[in-house]
């Protein structure tokens, strides 16, 4: 699956909007609640702080994702997000993308991290591409692709 990237602007809070919305509202209702002004703010107040950090994940030249990674001040790549539009997941795309960033951070020495909700089947994904879970909270799996690294001190925001 070929896919590109393109930097994001703050003319797509629209579709990311709906992309959180289809993608996250489930798990987010069951904890906390979902309210689409609540989170229409919270990503406001995001794409504000991390737009530089958020990448639209293309395919055929449509808009279908988002990732988003940032370099921890410990040097590891940290994955904020992968999210995909549901008509496109389960076709390899993600997959792809995440492969073609563990290779190169391999290739770097850099080690690679990420959180993912304990209910999210995408656990199973991370875990084949080799990732460990290293820590947990009350909500969230935190994983790991040591990418040549074999410390734990680095902090995850």
């Amino acid at each position: 699956m070929e896919y590109t990237l393109r930097e994001c602007t703050l003319e797509d809070f629209d579709f990311l909007f709906y992309l959180k919305k289809e993608n996250f509202k489930w798990y987010v209702d069951k904890i906390w609640g979902w309210n689409d002004d609540d989170q229409k703010e919270r990503l406001k107040q995001d794409l504000k702080e991390h737009l530089h950090h958020k990448k639209i994940i293309l395919f055929n030249n449509k808009m279908i994702g988002v990732y988003v990674i940032h370099i921890t001040e410990t040097g590891d790549m940290f994955i904020n997000e992968i999210s995909i539009l549901k008509e496109y997941q389960n076709k390899g795309i993600g997959k792809k993308i995440l492969e073609d960033q563990l290779k190169e951070n391999n290739e770097n020495g850099i080690r690679t991290i990420l959180q993912v909700f304990k209910e999210n089947p995408a656990k199973k994904l991370y875990e084949r591409l080799g990732f460990t879970v290293y820590r947990e909270t009350e909500t969230h799996y935190q994983m790991e692709s040591k990418g040549g690294k074999d410390e734990r001190n680095f902090c995850c925001s």
